[in-house]
């Protein structure tokens, strides 16, 4: 049984359907215990203040509200009174946790990662794994969803999105400094409008690059650059039921394979010793697939995103 003082943010914005199965398998977790005081809901607004446009649907953000509060009535609400998108959004659950709360850790979930029982037993489990290697800035438990790893054996591979994860403060801050360019660029926009040709040019003095514009993306090149490691186990202790959103629709979902993932059914797991040889391992395989990227595709990522007149 592991006891947690982790602070746990959830991010919702107005798919209140998608928040009541996230926050339902949060209630029901298995082998830990935590206090329902320390989750907070980091509730993005409907309306741009810069715009005026609406991005979200205000009744539908009241009822993301309502389900948060009946399961977590002792759980703790920050709402936007406009829309911050979802960098900024993220940002501020992001800066509540390490510049507010002043922890060394934090669980982060946003409102389309179904958690297995076993969920947070899991990022325990890979806190305590993790802890000896300072190189590791984020850790996750969702899993691979193209194989089924049923357990009882966890092992260690890539960290591909950012869901359902651990990240820890000294990584953070340094992940923060280094993206300061980036959060520039993002200023006051709208998410959807920030700049992608400017976001690019940051890479191009890089041997590495991505094909989105994204703060997740850009997290990614941040820790390659910096050298801190994201992992995440074989076995796929959540499922991710996003089909519709910002970055998915039904039909990518369904290509991705999403619609076929399985939350892992085993009682007990017996997750396997981290080494410097498997963070190597899978630092390499992050590099080598971006180092990919910017030879063979950043020219072309540039022509699709011309220079703004």
């Amino acid at each position: 049984m592991h006891d947690i003082d982790t602070p746990i943010i959830l991010y919702s914005f107005d798919r209140p359907g998608y928040l009541e199965r996230v926050c339902a398998s949060l209630a029901d977790q298995r082998g830990v215990r935590f206090d329902p005081g320390r989750i907070w809901l980091l509730q993005d607004g409907a309306t741009s203040a810069r715009t005026g446009r609406r991005h979200g649907d205000a009744q539908a953000i009241d009822e993301s509200i309502s389900v948060f509060r009946r399961y977590f009535p002792r759980g703790q609400v920050r709402e936007s009174r406009h829309n911050l998108g979802v960098a900024r959004n993220i940002l501020r659950g992001e800066r509540l946790v390490f510049e507010e709360l002043g922890a060394e850790l934090g669980y982060f979930f946003e409102d389309d990662l179904e958690l297995g029982p076993w969920y947070l037993y899991a990022l325990e489990a890979l806190r305590l794994r993790t802890a000896a290697f300072d190189r590791v800035a984020y850790f996750a438990a969702y899993g691979d969803h193209r194989r089924d790893y049923p357990g009882p054996e966890v092992k260690y591979i890539p960290l591909e999105h950012h869901w359902g994860f651990g990240l820890r403060r000294h990584a953070w801050l340094r992940i923060m400094q280094w993206l300061a360019p980036y959060y520039a660029l993002l200023g006051d926009l709208d998410y959807n409008d920030r700049p992608h040709r400017q976001i690019f040019e940051l890479y191009r003095p890089l041997s590495i690059a991505t094909e989105a514009s994204s703060q997740d993306a850009a997290k990614s090149i941040a820790c390659l650059e910096l050298g801190l490691s994201r992992l995440m186990t074989t076995v796929s202790f959540g499922r991710y039921i996003g089909e519709r959103g910002n970055s998915f629709s039904p039909e990518h979902f369904r290509n991705m394979g999403f619609d076929r993932m399985r939350i892992a059914g085993s009682e007990t797991y017996d997750f396997l010793p981290l080494t410097e040889a498997k963070l190597d391992e899978i630092d390499g395989f992050h590099r080598r697939h971006y180092e990919r990227l910017r030879r063979e595709r950043f020219d072309v990522i540039l022509a699709a995103h011309p220079p703004r007149g």
